[in-house]
């Protein structure tokens, strides 16, 4: 078993993991806070 430290922008109580062919795969999902916004920006 390995332990690993989270951020504090994630949702710890959904973190999920599957090891599949060899590969492990771990998905974190972000809170709201901490996702990217899409703004745009005007070029003269």
């Amino acid at each position: 078993m390995r332990n690993i430290e989270l951020p504090k922008d994630v949702h710890a109580d959904q973190v999920k993991a599957s090891f599949k062919n060899g590969i492990l795969e771990v998905r974190v999902p972000k809170t709201e806070e901490a996702k990217t916004k899409e703004i745009k920006v005007k070029v003269d």
